[in-house]
């Protein structure tokens, strides 16, 4: 038993000779030395630590340290290890802190310094100093109870932002001073008392480091300033913070944290001054400014909000769920909101007003998976004249008026519509029109129904009559447009297809007396047509082409006049194809016409028609059985000027020959009566000059038949 005893006193002794040996000796102060250098340079490329000086006693002990020759820790004083007291001095100074990210776990930059003092034992101590901190000036004092925080002084005076972004490794998104006053009377994560109040003055947002977009920083800056006031008690932080910028304000009065449960509730209100301002930041022009207000809660990672705005002067309510960053639910109510505002949040010209209204119900708002119903209500929708004339060069002077109804069900990834729009110009139906929002993608069907031509006048600048519908298809992508349709018009067909710029149609059947009796035009001719346009909308540059099949004048003006000449009756001649080809460039249509019948042959081989001006300037050549003439056709549309080349007609046919020979047999006998004095020609040319009244087409038309009968 002795023997046991003073084996068992032995050990202990050896142990603790070994541990004075290790701890309190050179030798062992070297050895510990050599550990804590080991300990930071392992693993360590781009820095060395080194242990200039380590001295540790039963009483005092004393650190000195270099990294990579530009950077010191030293720590000296008091320490009694058995008494377990404390009194030391610290001066930390790092001049490269992203040398130890080894250390650090964390990518830092810049420098850190910072001294002070540590002092007190196991119940009690302080830690207390001093820091230069992204150029602050910085104090700090930390009373320790069981070497636990529980009372903090904490103040941080005009820490420059921007250095502590870089300090910790994030793009410098902002300038401005940091102020920091915290007084923690309990530290007790279950017993918080204190009150931390944070400011913000003299903040400049870095539009280039938010937007990478941008080459020059803007003009005006975007200036803001905050502060918020913290209050500590319980495991709660209740926060009121305001913020305010030249673009928005932020109030929140009681933003509450649970320090044990990590629940955030909050209430908000935002009121955004100047969206025009945002426009460096999200490369988009905005204009207006609207408010919003609600409560925000987060809880373990999903977040709800409900809320209401008075954006596009309406009456809206929202709520949502965000959970894990994904969109879980969205509804949303919108009331009369003022579409003229929206026009002009989105910075586009004020083209109509009226009022919208949306009814949102989406149970999975993920993109990827969309799920819910939109209701979209337009209602006494008025398009501004003034402003469309000038944007679009049109001429409106009717009012347009419209409303619409769009039911839309988010499916997955796609949003399916049903659209009707009625306006006081035409209906528009689209009864499934489908946007991809992973392809960028739309697809849908459509059809225009016209009830009455002529209220388009405005629009088309050509005066029209009747009734019109089209069907087709449409599809917009990343640049693709295509529009195809088709109508029945005029017992025939029209199909047409647009494609980016380029226009096709397909004229089949179509009687032309009828469309041109549709546009107003003079009726004189009746065939069924077969035409094919080809147009480019961007160029204005295009062609037609086709063929007039069994066509017939009608009587008018210009087979009257035939009739009166050559005492034939133009109106009873078929024309099995007329061929026509016509350039278009801009308002100016050139065109030429071959046509041929049993006895005639008409052939246009100039023929400009202004469609800006309604006005045509075309000659016809003529062959009517053996006689030819030529016709000029000038002026309005509506009611042009028929003038036919008479003195040709007169030279060859015997009606012409014979008054010819009549009109100088009456000549002579005139200048036999008068004798030499007078020249008959002399006469006439210097007799004073009067003017001289047109015949009519009637008067022409007697005279040849007085002369020649029927």
């Amino acid at each position: 038993m002795k023997k046991l005893f003073f084996g068992l006193t032995a050990f202990i002794l050896l142990v603790i000779g070994g541990i004075y040996g290790i701890l309190f000796t050179s030798a062992g102060n070297s050895y510990v030395a050599s550990i804590i250098e080991n300990k930071v340079n392992e693993g360590q490329k781009d820095v060395s630590m080194k242990v200039d000086n380590f001295k540790l006693t039963m009483n005092d002990v004393l650190f000195k340290a270099t990294i990579d020759d530009n950077s010191t820790i030293n720590v000296e004083g008091a320490l009694n290890i058995f008494a377990q007291t404390v009194d030391l001095k610290y001066d930390v100074n790092v001049a490269n802190l992203s040398k130890l990210e080894n250390l650090t776990k964390q990518k830092l930059n810049g420098s850190f310094s910072t001294n002070g003092i540590v002092k007190g034992d196991s119940k009690q101590a302080v830690v207390k100093g001093v820091s230069k901190i992204a150029s602050s000036n910085t104090n700090y004092d930390i009373q320790l109870k069981d070497f636990n925080p529980s009372n903090i002084l904490f103040t941080m005076k005009d820490a420059k932002i921007e250095e502590l972004l870089y300090m910790v490794n994030q793009p410098i998104y902002a300038k401005g001073m940091l102020n920091i006053d915290a007084n923690i009377k309990n530290a007790d994560i279950e017993n918080l008392d204190g009150i931390i109040t944070t400011t913000v003055s003299k903040g400049i947002l870095n539009a280039k480091a938010i937007n990478k977009e941008l080459k020059e920083e803007p003009k005006l800056p975007i200036i803001f300033n905050s502060k918020s006031v913290s209050n500590l008690v319980g495991n709660e932080i209740n926060s009121n913070i305001n913020f305010d910028s030249t673009i928005a304000k932020l109030d929140v009065k009681k933003a509450n944290v649970n320090i044990k449960t990590s629940v955030i509730k909050s209430d908000y209100k935002v009121f955004v001054k100047d969206l025009a301002k945002l426009e460096t930041l999200i490369n988009q022009k905005l204009n207006g400014s609207f408010s919003t207000n609600g409560d925000v809660i987060v809880d373990n990672g999903v977040i709800t909000v409900n809320g209401n705005s008075d954006i596009f002067a309406s009456d809206t309510k929202y709520e949502a769920k965000i959970s894990n960053s994904k969109p879980e639910y969205v509804n949303l109510t919108v009331n009369k909101a003022k579409i003229e505002n929206l026009l002009n949040l989105v910075n586009q010209p004020n083209y109509a007003n009226g009022l919208l209204n949306i009814d949102a119900k989406i149970k999975n708002a993920d993109i990827n998976n969309l799920d819910g119903k939109v209701l979209t209500t337009i209602l006494e929708g008025k398009v501004n004249n003034n402003v469309v004339n000038k944007s679009f060069e049109q001429n409106l002077k009717e009012a347009v008026t419209f409303k619409g109804d769009i039911v839309t069900d988010l499916v997955k990834t796609q949003a399916i519509s049903k659209i009707n729009l009625d306006t006081s110009l035409t209906n528009v139906d689209m009864t499934k029109a489908v946007y991809d929002i992973s392809k960028g993608e739309f697809t849908s069907d459509y059809t225009v129904d016209v009830p009455d031509l002529s209220k388009l006048k405005d629009i088309t600048q050509q005066k029209m009559r009747g009734k019109a519908k089209i069907e087709g298809n449409i599809k917009q992508a990343t640049d693709l447009l295509s529009v195809d349709g088709k109508s029945e018009l005029f017992g025939g067909k029209i199909d047409f297809n647009l494609l980016n710029d380029n226009f096709k149609a397909k004229i089949d059947g179509v009687e032309i007396k009828d469309l041109t009796h549709m546009l107003y035009y003079p009726e004189i001719f009746t065939s069924k047509s077969n035409i094919d346009v080809d147009y480019n909308l961007a160029t204005k540059i295009g062609k037609v082409g086709g063929n007039l099949i069994n066509g017939q004048f009608i009587k008018n003006e210009y087979s009257d006049l035939i009739n009166a000449f050559a005492q034939f009756d133009l109106t009873k001649e078929i024309y099995k194809k007329v061929e026509i080809k016509s350039d278009m460039k801009k308002d100016i249509i050139n065109t030429i016409v071959d046509m041929t019948s049993e006895h005639t042959t008409i052939k246009v081989p100039a023929s400009t028609l202004n469609s800006a001006k309604n006005t045509i300037n075309a000659l016809v050549q003529a062959k009517i059985l053996k006689y030819e003439f030529d016709t000029k056709i000038s002026g309005n549309l509506s009611n042009p000027k028929v003038n036919i080349d008479k003195k040709a007609f007169l030279n060859n046919t015997k009606a012409g020959q014979k008054i010819k020979k009549k009109t100088d047999e009456l000549k002579n006998k005139i200048q036999e009566k008068i004798g030499d004095k007078f020249k008959l020609d002399q006469l006439f040319n210097e007799a004073p000059k009067q003017e001289k009244k047109k015949a009519s087409r009637e008067e022409i038309a007697a005279a040849f038949k007085e002369m020649f009968g029927n």
